[in-house]
């Protein structure tokens, strides 16, 4: 059990690890309301009963006790449910590998009541045990979700309230969603994928080519990566191409729409990262964020990730100062038209 004090807001950090397919929901007790639901394949098949995938979570401020709940999608005795240093792991078994790790802030944890484990010191770390893979498909090092604080870009645009919100009298977090969507389809960009971050969600594109000047290339040339154009979102063929790959500019814009202030971490994405982006996210913003307010506090930011490779036999690398603003990067890829 979680329980926060008056004045404290709960804030949960949810991972999914390389472990049979699950998800976790969290209950206010009494009464066992759900008041939210993760899945490791939100957005890739999972039920719609499902509310966001891996990454932060934000509850609203306020007393209240919650039960973490894990599910596995196989049939079977219940979970395996291990508490440590701030955080809580979920397992099929108690030799198994965890599917899930969950790290909590703002809640004490009531130990008498948790019905779990404490993390063994072979688990200690909280991480998995996973199993090796070819390293022709090995992933990164991270879950695929979209990191929070997010990593520095090559570049930024903060756009003004006006152009965020439209003429929408009462905006939301499910009208400036709309509002983007619509000005990336307009300018080509059919396929990207949504985050849940604090106090609102981060919404990534696929990634494309693009000129030294900041405009994308003409289909199909413009998606195409490595010997042929990517059609789907195969992390280990983006992976396997990030060593095959022309010479050239790439590029991937994440909007950031939160309440929540923007500090950026000094790392460098690594390139298999950020390209998992748009395919790990969701299709569509979570209909448990919709209806939130996008307040006077809130704010629409466009983060611009360029990576440039030297040719074939040259992993594409991290740009982290782009040649150009994050005001042309828009312009160039006509959404700031689609928007003005």
């Amino acid at each position: 059990m979680l329980c926060v004090a008056a004045g404290q807001t709960l804030e949960l950090d949810v991972r999914f690890h390389d472990a049979p397919p699950a998800g976790l929901r969290l209950l206010r007790e009494p009464g066992g309301e759900v008041v939210a639901s993760f899945h490791g394949r939100f957005g890739q098949g999972a039920g719609a009963e499902w509310q966001a995938g891996a990454g932060p979570w934000r509850g609203a401020a306020g007393a209240g006790c919650y039960r973490l709940v894990g599910i596995p999608d196989a049939p079977g005795g219940p979970p395996v449910c291990l508490v440590g240093k701030g955080r809580i792991g979920f397992a099929v078994g108690p030799d198994a590998p965890l599917f899930a790790t969950v790290r909590y802030r703002g809640a004490d944890l009531q130990p008498a009541d948790t019905g779990c484990e404490a993390f063994p010191a072979a688990r200690d770390d909280g991480e998995p045990v996973a199993s090796p893979r070819p390293p022709a498909a090995a992933a990164p090092d991270d879950d695929g979700g979209f990191p929070w604080p997010p990593p520095r870009p090559s570049t930024r645009r903060v756009l003004s309230r006006p152009l965020a919100i439209g003429d929408v009298a009462i905006p939301t977090l499910g009208s400036v969603a709309d509002r983007l969507q619509a000005a990336l389809e307009s300018a080509g960009y059919v396929e990207y994928g949504y985050y849940p971050i604090p106090g609102g969600f981060a919404l990534a594109t696929r990634l494309e080519r693009i000129h030294p000047d900041g405009r994308a290339y003409a289909e199909p040339a413009r998606w195409e990566w490595g010997q042929a154009a990517l059609t789907g979102f195969d992390l280990g063929a983006y992976v396997r191409a990030l060593f095959d790959v022309e010479q050239g500019r790439f590029r991937v814009i994440v909007f950031v729409v939160t309440d929540a202030p923007l500090d950026t971490t000094p790392d460098a994405p690594r390139a298999a990262q950020a390209l998992a982006w748009p395919g790990r996210g969701a299709p569509t913003l979570p209909s448990a964020l919709r209806k939130q307010a996008y307040s006077d506090e809130a704010y629409t930011a466009a983060l611009v990730y360029e990576f440039e490779s030297r040719g074939r036999g040259h992993e594409a690398a991290f740009k982290a100062q782009s040649r150009l603003t994050g005001d042309a990067h828009l312009r160039q890829a006509r959404l700031l038209a689609a928007l003005e």
